[in-house]
């Protein structure tokens, strides 16, 4: 079987990071609980214990949540956001930029969006304020004012 070059790249830079030492932040989950939230810096996000199966990613400009049954909350701060996890759970007071809906089952809410695109299975993404681009090209997916965000 020939393994793509894409492939080979992915797994050298995953390589990399594993050698490197390096983790990708995460986002606070309620699965986390509140053990080890007075070790992180105003600003910072939490770290992930070496063994754990999180793999929730923050950064600067995306937040990406991929664990199924995720429960993820917090200030989206302009962030690009990406749910692909399958039954999350989410919840970001604030301002989006855009949010994408790819998994199923999940359910997003968000205080306001530049843009909303759900490309995914029984989501439901509501955001509390303004007048986002929506692009639904999901099944059984909806897109509503509402919802229990902040703006």
């Amino acid at each position: 079987m020939r393994v793509g070059p894409l492939v080979t790249v992915i797994g050298t830079v995953l390589l990399a990071f594993l050698l490197a030492g390096c983790e990708p932040g995460s986002f606070l989950s309620d699965e986390e609980g509140e053990e080890g939230s007075d070790q992180h810096g105003a600003g910072e996000a939490p770290r992930q214990e070496q063994d754990s199966v999180e793999r929730n990613v923050i950064e600067d400009d995306v937040l990406v949540v991929v664990d199924d049954g995720s429960q993820v909350g917090g200030q989206c701060e302009g962030r690009e956001v990406v749910v692909t996890a399958d039954d999350a759970q989410v919840v970001l007071d604030g301002t989006c930029g855009m949010v994408r809906a790819a998994g199923r089952g999940s359910t997003v809410e968000v205080g306001s969006a530049d843009k909303i695109v759900l490309v995914g299975v029984d989501n439901t993404v509501s955001y509390g304020s303004g007048d986002p681009e929506v692009v639904n090209r999901g099944r059984d997916t909806t897109v509503h004012q509402g919802g229990s965000a902040a703006g």
